[in-house]
């Protein structure tokens, strides 16, 4: 990992990692079939050429999107320093208490850490340098948004470090914890919950039988819309019932 700068996968953490990209795949294959029949004067379904590809190129589109993203995510960002043994070590307790982290691995020349069961930290010390990642879980299936969080994981680490390295002492800082089971927010979830359900599959409708390829994109939306609100709120609530 030191050489290729990159996160190195299991395949089945390959799997996980690119399961959204594989899933907009399953969907192009199925519409490349049905194109082939068509060809091959096989075809039985009710479907023209044109709404067929029209169907295909947003997939197409969206899993050439994600591929890219996903593996950009595995890329280590790299950082400068000149810093003891001591310090790293001051910098990694203050990056613990701010983001809750499980130690998994913390050894001379590499640390790792879990936030929740969502994301994992990892760093490589190699001599002058930090090699740096945070990345949602690849145990776990893909996730097509981190919402900004593997972000403040590395800048939180890279804040912590630069403050020990200038004598800075740690901040002391008071969160205001907000109940997510407060009846407000339980009879909140009550309504946007279902109305997320409705969009999802209404999305899928307008996507499976689109008038137009603007119905494509619109069901797209709707599906993207509704399944990043209902990821982002579940993720919140598991990350609370862990914390306790």
């Amino acid at each position: 990992m030191k050489n290729t700068k990159r996160l190195k996968l299991t395949l089945g953490q390959t799997f996980n990692h690119y399961g959204i990209v594989i899933f907009f795949l399953f969907l192009v294959v199925l519409l490349f079939k049905d194109l082939i029949e068509i060809y091959l004067n096989s075809y039985t379904g009710v479907r023209s050429t044109n709404e067929l590809i029209n169907s295909l190129w947003p997939f197409l589109a969206l899993a050439i999107f994600f591929a890219i993203v996903q593996y950009r995510r595995l890329r280590f960002k790299e950082y400068k320093a000149n810093f003891t043994e001591e310090e790293f070590q001051e910098a990694i307790k203050r990056t613990v208490t701010d983001l809750e982290l499980r130690i998994d691995s913390n050894s001379e020349n590499f640390f790792k850490a879990y936030r929740g069961s969502w994301e994992v930290i990892i760093i490589i010390k190699d001599k002058d340098r930090l090699l740096v990642n945070s990345i949602c879980d690849p145990k776990n299936f893909s996730s097509f948004t981190s919402f900004g969080v593997n972000r403040k994981n590395i800048s939180t680490f890279i804040k912590n470090l630069t403050d020990v390295l200038n004598n800075k002492p740690a901040e002391i800082k008071i969160e205001n914890q907000i109940n997510e089971w407060s009846i407000k927010r339980i009879i909140f979830r009550l309504f946007v919950y279902p109305f997320c359900i409705f969009l999802i599959v209404f999305g899928v409708y307008l996507v499976l039988q689109p008038l137009t390829a603007k119905s494509i994109a619109a069901g797209l939306g709707a599906i993207m819309v509704a399944g990043i609100y209902l990821y982002s709120d579940i993720k919140i609530l598991s990350a609370k019932k862990e914390n306790g």
